[in-house]
């Protein structure tokens, strides 16, 4: 489309071109022909104005040989001065010619009297002369004017000849040459296309050719895949078109099964055979893939995995093809790996469950020991400092009494913080008095050795907890409660247990400054390793955490955790 847009743009400025060169010819004729006609129009002037001349001497010749002048030559003579004045008519040389009447007159009157007398032959040869004289003077400005005609004309066809070249050259700049151009890029282009033809003629003797070997692999792959792969190909409605040697094997049936149900062929429960039929149909949409189970003709149970194609072509509705493998050996073989897997998992959670009850055990006699060297060691000596510091008498200085006051708030301090250490240290007695005892008696203990106000509040607890679930829960109340005491600067602490169906549930309460459990959880200094540790232990329980606090609101922990009938066996204590 575009090649015979420039085509018809080419044309259309080399039909400008030619009709510019014609009008340039036709004007060099025109102008050719219009002086040719001035040409001739002045030689006749200048003929008749020679003839002229001729006549006025042959006058005065012959009145000088005294017989009178011939009337006709007279008679010519001035005919012609006239047709002269009509012909050089709006040129300044027939103002001159036109003053030669007067003398035209006088020689024409002088020519025909007769006699020879001396002084009219003197008058008409002086008349005659000046005749002549003024005659050349006018047959030299015609003279003049025809050669000033000559060279315009010369210049005006130079004009022409130049504009001619100049149209020639334009139409060979923007003309010929991409005319030329055009011409050798389509020749250019049926070379390429010829070759072009000539290749793709080549390589479809070649892909027919291959085509007849692959006709030939596909028929010979066809007949080996039919006797050694499961295939089926089924119309759009899901009626067989074709189903492999081996697949009519495994059904143990040697019929072809064409246009039956493939569903009903594949399945005899007629659930299975809806759910088969519903894949088939979304098949048209998205291939599907997936494990299925039939039973053989041995009435064995034989999984396949398959794999159902929609093959679409022109014109007609989407047929399937169904691609199936064997996998009833690995199937099982996954099975009982599946089984022994989990059999080996159990007996490996058990083990580690049992780990972790030792673990915990030596966990907690190792804190019985520690708490009791503390208070047997430490704590004693520290209380002996007290009594000493107390029973020590100074002078009585201003100075030496505050130090004095000072050294015993200091061993005060030292002797509660080993006091609640040991507390915290010493094991729960959880297996004499059980969870919501313990923890009351936890609040009545922190709030003597600490003086914060800490209150255990059980509403609803009759339930039975694993010793391992009551002592975890036990030590994430503990590091709670602590946590409040330590930081919140709170004036309550309240500890909540309650129990329903399925749930166990502990809340801690303080109305102090609160903190950001986010940037808590972040920090590198330490600080954040009790909250780490809660949130270990009630993963070990299964349960959940959850902490509600900001900056100046105070902080509210609910520790929830499944009752031993919803969740795994023994749990591992902490």
């Amino acid at each position: 489309m575009g090649e015979n847009r420039i085509f018809s743009r080419l044309r259309r400025a080399y039909l400008l071109a030619l009709s510019l060169i014609a009008l340039a010819l036709i004007g060099e004729l025109v102008l050719v022909d219009g002086y040719l006609t001035d040409q001739e129009r002045d030689a006749e002037i200048i003929n008749v104005a020679g003839r002229q001349r001729m006549l006025s001497q042959r006058i005065a010749k012959m009145v000088a040989l005294n017989p009178p002048a011939d009337a006709a030559d007279v008679e010519e003579w001035q005919l012609r001065h006239g047709w002269l004045k009509t012909e050089l008519r709006g040129l300044p040389v027939r103002q001159e010619l036109a003053g030669l009447d007067s003398l035209v007159l006088r020689l024409s009157s002088l020519a025909r009297e007769g006699g020879g007398a001396g002084a009219r032959v003197a008058e008409v040869d002086r008349l005659s002369n000046a005749f002549l004289l003024r005659m050349d003077a006018i047959v030299d400005d015609l003279s003049d004017i025809a050669t000033r005609k000559v060279d315009r004309l010369q210049g005006v066809n130079k004009w022409l000849t130049l504009l001619t070249l100049f149209i020639l050259f334009l139409e060979l700049l923007f003309i010929f040459r991409p005319l030329s151009q055009f011409v050798r890029r389509q020749f250019t282009q049926i070379q390429t296309e010829r070759q072009a033809q000539e290749e793709a003629r080549h390589e479809a003797e070649v892909a027919v050719r291959e085509k007849d070997a692959t006709l030939r692999q596909l028929y010979a792959l066809n007949s080996a895949i039919d006797e050694a792969a499961l295939f089926a190909s089924l119309r759009a409605d899901g009626t067989v078109i074709h189903l492999s040697k081996k697949f009519r094997s495994l059904l143990g049936t040697d019929e072809q099964l064409a246009n039956r149900s493939f569903a009903e062929i594949l399945n005899r429960e007629e659930g299975r055979q809806a759910r088969m039929e519903e894949i088939l149909r979304n098949v048209a949409v998205t291939p599907w893939r997936g494990e299925w189970q039939l039973v053989d003709a041995r009435e064995q149970l034989r999984y396949l995995e398959l794999s159902i194609l929609p093959a679409r072509r022109a014109g007609v509705d989407t047929d399937r093809f169904v691609l199936a493998t064997d996998i009833t050996e690995s199937h099982l073989a996954r099975k009982e790996l599946n089984r022994m897997t989990e059999r080996q998992i159990a007996e490996e959670k058990q083990r580690a469950d049992q780990r972790a009850r030792q673990t915990s055990e030596a966990q907690e006699k190792e804190r019985l020991r520690v708490a009791r060297d503390l208070h047997d060691g430490v704590g004693q000596n520290l209380t002996a400092l007290k009594f000493s510091l107390e029973s020590l008498k100074l002078e009585k200085t201003e100075r030496n009494q505050a130090d004095l006051d000072r050294l015993k708030r200091l061993a005060g301090d030292i002797i509660r913080g080993v006091r609640m250490a040991t507390f915290n240290l010493r094991p729960p007695e959880l297996s004499d008095y059980g969870l919501a005892i313990t923890l009351e008696r936890m609040a009545r203990e922190l709030s003597r050795l600490t003086g914060e106000r800490v209150v255990c509040q059980v509403d609803t607890f009759d339930v039975e907890l694993d010793p391992a679930v009551e002592l975890n829960l036990y030590r994430i109340t503990q590091e709670a409660v602590n946590n409040a005491i330590k930081y919140a600067g709170a004036n309550y602490i309240l500890v909540t247990l309650s129990a329903g169906d399925n749930l166990v549930s502990i809340t801690v309460d303080d109305d102090g400054r609160g903190f950001d459990p986010e940037t808590v959880k972040t920090r590198t200094d330490g600080s954040g390793l009790g909250l780490a540790s809660m949130e270990e232990r009630i993963a070990q329980l299964h349960g959940r955490l959850f902490i509600r606090s900001s900056p100046e609101t105070g902080t509210r922990i609910t520790i929830n955790v499944p009752l031993p009938s919803r969740t795994t066996p023994t749990l591992p204590p902490g």
